[in-house]
């Protein structure tokens, strides 16, 4: 009698603890879908026969790596340091959509100005993705005008959103800042 409570308990918490489960989907993974079909004949009698159809599907995700560069890598206060920010679709087979790239101004430094070059394709060709540039001194509070304000001092923000970067394309922009 116990081992059958015991099991109804067990099977009943799993049933009340049941969730549905997901999981991303490793880029380069296979999906098929397997549809079968089944007919008999007109007087329910005799044969039976099963069509199975499949249909596949690749699994491609994008993948976004972001690189920062300063120049000059050495400078003196008052001197003004020129950032690059980089992104890269590193996936060849899928775009990247909605890529939002958020850098702090640096602790000692003040917006100088900015972009110096806009996004463009700096690792392989392709049309130039749009942008919309934004900026906040809260990182809460964000406004989509630019140029920010030269001399804005940290706390600053910066965030892009680039809406496209297609297979194996780059986009890079710079800003400038002053060391205090």
């Amino acid at each position: 009698m116990r081992k059958w409570v015991l099991s109804t308990i067990g099977c009943l918490s799993l049933v009340a603890g049941a969730h549905v489960a997901s999981a991303a989907t490793t880029d380069g993974t296979l999906i098929t879908n397997v549809a079968c079909g089944t007919f008999q004949s007109a007087s329910g009698m005799g044969f039976a026969i099963s069509y199975c159809c499949t249909a596949n599907v690749y699994v491609t995700n994008p993948c976004v790596a972001l690189q920062k560069r300063a120049t000059p890598t050495v400078q003196s206060s008052g001197g003004v340091v020129t950032f690059e920010l980089v992104a890269i679709n590193c996936s060849c087979s899928s775009s990247a959509f909605n890529i939002m790239i958020t850098d702090r101004l640096p602790d000692n430094m003040a917006f100088f100005s900015g972009p110096v070059n806009g996004w463009n394709g700096f690792y392989a060709a392709g049309p130039n993705p749009t942008s919309t540039p934004y900026k906040s001194n809260d990182n809460l509070s964000w406004t989509a005008n630019w140029p920010a304000v030269a001399g804005q001092v940290t706390p600053f923000w910066l965030r892009w959103q680039l809406d496209f970067l297609g297979p194996c394309e780059s986009s890079s922009i710079s800003f400038q800042a002053t060391v205090l």
